[in-house]
C-alpha cells in the first residue's frame, strides 16, 4: 500500500469515517435509516470506498473475490426473486433496504481489489476499535457529566446513554462488539506494539463492560457475554495470565459499572426483565404463524406493517394472552421473520445459507480459533434477532461487513480472475459517488430544514419549499405538507382540501397505518358533517390501537369543539 495509491486513499477514506464522519451529529426527529443524518454522512464514505475500490479493479486487470463473498451475492440475488411474486403492489417501499443491502455488498467488493496485506488489515480492525473508542468517549460523557438542558437533548433523568446511534440497544451491540474485538486483537495481534496499545485496549475492555451494565440492554450483555465465552477458550490455550488479566479488566469495568448504577441518578430496571421476553415473544410467535399462512410468496415485500397489524389483531380476538399491539410496528424485532413474512420462505434460506456458509468457512480453523472469530460476529448477528440494528446504524452494518472479511481472509486469501474491459467498471466508479454523494448532502439540507420546521410548531410552512431533496425525506415531508392543509382547510372550511387530505390519509394507511393519521381522518370527516363515516373509521382505529390515548372520545370531543370554536372565530 504506498503513497497516493488507491489503496491508500482507501484506508485514509475508511479512517476519515470511523475517526470523524460516524460521529456526525445534527438535530433531528429520530427515525432509522436515512432520518437519522449519521447515516446519510456514513452513506457518502461507503459510496467514496466502492468508486476507489471499483476503479482500483481496472488498474488491477483482475477481479478479486472469495467463495464466501459470492455466496452472499447469490443470497442477495434470491432476496430479490419475491420481486416478482404477484401481488407485490407495495415493493417500492423494501427497495431502500434492498439498496441498503446491495450497498454494502459492493463496499465488501470494493475492499476485495484493494488487495490489503495482513499488517493492513490489522489496521482496519483498530480503526473499527477506535470507532467504538470514540463512541465509548461519548456514552460516558453522556452518562456522568451530561446535565438537562444539554446541546443534544440527552435525557438525563432517563440516563441510557446511546452515543450518537439514538437508541440504547443500538449503542450497547456496538460496545459488546467492541468488547470482544479488543480481547481478540490482545489475544491474536502477537506483534511488537508500544505500551500504550495494551492500555487502550484494557481501557476499551473495562470501559465498554461498565458501558453495556449502566445501559442495561439484555441484547447488549448477552452479546458481550457470549463472545467473552467464546474467546475464553484461545485466550486459555495462549496464556493463563493473559486470559486472567482480561477476565480482570473485564470484571473491573463491572464493578464500576454497579457502582456507578448506585451512585448515579437514571432509569433503573428490575432484575425481572432479564427473565421476561416481553412482548417480542407474541410479536416472534404471530409472525411464524403468518409465515405458515403464506409460506411460498409472503404477504407482499413492503406489507409488513398493514398485515401484521390486521393478523395480530384478528388473533388477539381469539387469544384472551395477547397484549395490544404496540403502534407503529414495523418490524417483527427479527430480521428473519420480517423477510420471511414479507417474501415467505425463501428469503429466509436465503440468510440461512450465508450463515451455513460462514459456518462452513470456520471449518477450516481449529475449534479454539473458530470460536473466537465467530465472537466477533456474535453481538451484533445477535441483536439482528431480537430488533433492527441495521436501519438504525450504518456503521453495524459495514462493521459486520468488515468483521466477516477479516475472517475470510483470515482462513484464506482471496481468489481472481482476468478482467479486461475497463470501461464498465470505470463508469460504476465515477457513476457510484456521483449519485450517492449529491443525494446525501443535500438530504442533509432537508433534514436540516424539516427538523427546524417539526422544532418551531409548524409556523414556518417556507421551510418545507426550501427542502433541496425531498426524495430524501419523502414520507416525513408529505406527512408534514398534508398536515399543514388539513390545518388551513379546517381553518377555511375548504371542503375540497380535506377531502385531499382523506384521500391521501387512506392511501397512506394502506402501507403505513398511523393513529394520528386516523385520528386527523376522523377529525376532517367531521368537518365534512360525514358523521357516521367518522365513527366506523374511529372504531376501526381503535380496534387497531386499543390503548391510544389520541382516540379517546374525551380527545376527539374536545378536538372538535376547538374545530368549531376556531371557525366560528373565523367567521367573525
Amino acid at each position: 500500500m504506498t503513497r497516493l495509491s488507491l489503496p491508500y486513499l482507501w484506508f485514509w477514506c475508511f479512517a476519515a469515517w470511523m475517526l470523524g464522519g460516524m460521529h456526525f451529529f445534527m438535530h433531528n426527529p429520530g427515525g432509522a435509516g436515512l432520518y437519522l443524518p449519521f447515516n446519510m454522512v456514513g452513506w457518502i464514505f461507503v459510496a467514496l470506498m466502492t468508486g476507489l475500490g471499483l476503479w482500483q479493479l481496472t488498474l488491477n486487470q483482475a477481479v478479486h473475490y472469495s467463495r464466501f463473498h459470492l455466496w452472499c451475492w447469490l443470497a442477495f440475488l434470491l432476496l430479490l426473486v419475491p420481486l416478482l411474486y404477484p401481488g407485490q403492489a407495495l415493493a417500492d417501499h423494501a427497495l431502500p433496504r434492498l439498496a441498503g443491502l446491495a450497498g454494502g455488498l459492493l463496499f465488501w467488493f470494493a475492499l476485495l481489489q484493494c488487495r490489503f496485506d495482513q499488517a493492513a488489515r490489522w489496521r482496519l480492525l483498530y480503526l473499527l476499535l477506535a470507532a467504538v473508542s470514540l463512541e465509548l468517549l461519548l456514552g460516558l460523557v453522556q452518562y456522568y457529566l451530561l446535565t438537562p438542558g444539554n446541546w443534544i437533548g440527552y435525557n438525563t433523568e432517563r440516563n441510557r446513554p446511546y452515543g450518537i446511534f439514538q437508541q440504547p440497544n443500538v449503542m450497547a451491540s456496538f460496545m459488546a462488539t467492541g468488547l470482544v474485538l479488543a480481547w481478540y486483537l490482545w489475544l491474536e495481534d502477537r506483534r511488537s506494539h508500544p505500551p500504550v496499545r495494551q492500555l487502550w485496549l484494557g481501557a476499551v475492555i473495562a470501559g465498554t463492560a461498565l458501558l453495556l451494565l449502566v445501559l442495561q440492554s439484555r441484547v447488549g450483555q448477552l452479546g458481550g457475554l457470549v463472545g467473552v465465552l467464546l474467546l475464553l477458550p484461545l485466550a486459555w490455550q495462549k496464556d493463563r495470565k493473559t486470559c486472567l488479566g482480561l477476565l480482570a479488566l473485564t470484571a473491573l469495568g463491572l464493578a464500576l459499572g454497579l457502582l456507578s448504577l448506585a451512585l448515579v441518578d437514571g432509569a433503573q430496571r428490575g432484575l425481572e426483565v432479564y427473565t421476561n421476553p416481553g412482548v417480542r415473544r407474541h410479536y416472534w410467535l404471530q409472525s411464524l404463524w403468518l409465515i405458515a399462512q403464506h409460506p411460498w410468496t409472503g404477504v407482499g415485500y413492503g406489507d409488513f406493517e398493514r398485515q401484521f397489524m390486521e393478523f395480530y389483531n384478528a388473533q388477539r380476538e381469539l387469544l384472551s394472552t395477547l397484549p395490544p399491539m404496540e403502534p407503529n410496528l414495523d418490524h417483527p424485532h427479527n430480521e428473519l421473520l420480517y423477510w420471511g413474512v414479507e417474501g415467505g420462505l425463501l428469503p429466509v434460506l436465503a440468510m440461512l445459507l450465508v450463515a451455513l456458509m460462514f459456518l462452513r468457512l470456520l471449518v477450516r480453523a481449529p475449534w479454539r480459533q473458530a470460536l473466537a472469530l465467530t465472537s466477533l460476529v456474535w453481538p451484533i448477528a445477535l441483536h439482528s434477532q431480537t430488533e433492527y440494528p441495521f436501519y438504525h446504524s450504518l456503521a453495524h452494518w459495514i462493521g459486520l461487513l468488515l468483521l466477516l472479511y477479516w475472517a475470510d481472509l483470515w482462513l484464506g486469501e482471496a481468489e481472481q480472475r482476468p478482467y479486461r474491459p475497463r470501461l464498465l467498471a470505470r463508469f460504476a466508479a465515477l457513476l457510484l459517488p456521483a449519485l450517492v454523494v449529491p443525494f446525501m448532502l443535500t438530504g442533509l439540507q432537508t433534514a436540516r430544514v424539516v427538523t427546524q420546521y417539526e422544532r418551531g410548531g409548524a409556523k414556518e410552512p417556507a421551510l418545507l419549499l426550501a427542502a433541496s431533496n425531498p426524495m430524501a425525506w419523502l414520507t416525513r415531508l408529505e406527512f408534514n405538507a398534508m398536515s399543514l392543509r388539513l390545518t388551513v382547510g379546517t381553518a377555511q372550511q375548504d371542503n375540497q382540501a380535506l377531502q385531499a387530505y382523506l384521500d391521501w390519509g387512506q392511501e397512506f394507511v394502506r402501507h403505513t397505518p398511523r393513529a394520528n393519521i386516523y385520528y386527523n381522518m376522523v377529525l376532517a370527516l367531521n368537518r365534512l358533517e360525514r358523521e357516521q363515516e367518522a365513527e366506523q373509521l374511529l372504531q376501526l382505529a381503535r380496534h387497531y390501537y386499543p390503548m391510544e390515548p389520541l382516540l379517546r372520545e374525551d380527545n376527539i370531543s374536545q378536538a372538535l369543539r376547538s374545530l368549531d370554536e376556531g371557525a366560528q372565530s373565523g367567521e367573525e
